[in-house]
């Protein structure tokens, strides 16, 4: 008896998955139609079904930066947010959400006009690896993660000009960035835990997050809303200033005390403060879903990207243990390139990693064959990483090579970030036998796919194609 309770403790698990998600999938399916926001707009928001509640009033940003917060601050002043958009009646707040973010983090220094339409396209059932929602349906934080990390964007508007009812071709085009680094900053965990959405806004630009929008508690007079009660959110806006002392009586409840964040919305310039409002620090789902799209880099610093999660992170894994390893094999897809650089996602702050690489390994053993490349550090935010190497590595076309990553997540026993089929959400998630491997200690290795049906591990290698026939992105 005691043998066979060991070997049970040693198996991996599935983290809980968000009750948020369970909620929002009952209400969606039990309702016949969607409420709309207002006359003109469609809820957008959907909650995902990663569960990242354990991070919730975590600071993530060092203390002594918070000596230079003043009670107030608006991007606007600063010149470090692009011209407000309009959604129109299509679900895609999530979108516009994501590049009001990534456009205001890389201003003031350049300027751009990403495509949601090709986000909210690429994203849908009528493409190859989209999720279950129609064109014009919601979507989140971690879809646009995904869209942005397999180099599907951003691609500029006027490629592909935004249409709220254009359900076409999946038409894809050169992105305009690599995005390498976004972090999940931690829900609040009450009114007053806003350091780390401060930090995030004048550090870096406007910050992604979630709210639920319903036309009784906004107030048209003074641009402001105030939620007082509970429900999952519905609706993505990006937060850009705050204003600890905004009057609390501008409000249509009032709230306990004074304070609000200034958000922009995707209603266009007609709507609010010329596509702004106030929303106060005590509505409960503000400060909820948030993410900065804060790292954005040139396309030619990495062209050849391999992957087996186009969905991207969906599910998370662990061994009872906040440390577990985890590893892709590969397969080079051409010569004169150079590995350069691998990515994963954390679900924890201060997480340690230790990164290595394998050329030829056996199959089913990504630490067989001739360790060529081992780093190790520390990951201060939750979100997604990549880590460079400083000499990069070649590869021979047909070479195998496995990326292997063994991390600790402080207070978070579930290391392993997957993707995975998802009933209605993923259900397009595939994988074969021979990708992608879990392990408790790093020398015996299950393939993931024994466990769960076509699910992957969710790590990323970058390399640099010196051919120029391999000057475009390839993808796995």
């Amino acid at each position: 008896m005691k043998k066979r309770r060991r070997i049970k403790l040693l198996k991996a698990r599935l983290a809980k998955r968000n009750p948020l998600f369970e909620q929002y999938r009952k209400a969606v399916s039990a309702s016949s139609s969607v409420k709309a926001l207002t006359e003109q707009y469609r809820p957008g928001f959907i909650p995902h079904p990663l569960n990242l509640s354990h991070l919730k009033g975590l600071k993530i940003f060092p203390e002594t930066r918070l000596l230079h917060l003043s009670s107030s601050y608006d991007l606007r002043k600063q010149g470090r947010l692009t011209p407000v958009k309009d959604q129109g009646p299509a679900g895609t707040c999530w979108a516009f959400a994501t590049y009001g973010s990534l456009e205001s983090c890389l201003l003031p220094e350049q300027e751009f006009d990403f495509s949601e339409n090709n986000m909210k396209k690429l994203l849908s059932e009528n493409c190859p690896t989209g999720y279950d929602r129609a064109p014009r349906d919601g979507g989140n934080q971690f879809m646009s993660v995904a869209y942005l990390t397999r180099w599907d964007g951003p691609v500029l508007e006027k490629e592909d000009p935004y249409d709220p009812f254009d359900n076409g071709s999946c038409s894809q085009f050169s992105p305009q960035k690599h995005i390498q680094n976004v972090i999940f900053i931690p829900d609040r965990k009450d009114a007053a835990d806003n350091q780390n959405l401060k930090q995030a806004i004048s550090k870096y630009g406007a910050v992604f997050s979630a709210m639920y929008y319903e036309e009784q508690y906004y107030n048209p007079d003074k641009f402001s809303y105030y939620f007082p009660s509970y429900s999952f959110s519905n609706h993505a806006i990006c937060l850009v200033g705050w204003d600890d002392n905004y009057e609390r009586k501008n409000f249509n409840i009032e709230p306990s005390k004074n304070g609000a964040f200034i958000a922009r919305n995707s209603w266009g310039n007609a709507w609010g403060d010329n596509g702004y409002f106030y929303i106060s620090y005590y509505d409960t789902n503000i400060g909820s879903d948030n993410a900065l799209y804060y790292n954005a880099e040139s396309p030619a610093k990495y062209n050849i990207l391999y992957h087996y999660d186009p969905l991207g992170w969906i599910a998370s894994v662990g061994y009872r243990s906040s440390t577990a390893w985890f590893a892709n094999i590969f397969t080079a897809s051409s010569n004169k390139q150079e590995l350069v650089a691998v990515g994963w996602y954390i679900g924890g702050a201060s997480a340690s990693y230790q990164a290595m690489v394998y050329t030829d390994p056996v199959a089913n053993n990504p630490r067989s064959g001739k360790i060529v490349k081992n780093v190790s550090g520390t990951i201060t935010y939750p979100g997604y990483f990549t880590r460079s190497f400083s000499k990069p590595l070649a590869l021979k076309a047909g070479q195998k090579f496995s990326i292997v990553v063994k991390l600790s997540t402080p207070g978070y026993n579930f290391p392993i970030p997957l993707e995975m089929p998802v009933d209605g959400y993923t259900s397009k998630a595939v994988a074969k036998k021979g990708q992608s491997f879990m392990s408790k200690s790093g020398t015996s290795w299950e393939d993931i796919s024994n466990s769960w049906e076509n699910s992957n591990v969710c790590l990323k290698a970058y390399a640099l194609s010196k051919n120029s026939a391999d000057d475009s992105p390839g993808k796995k």
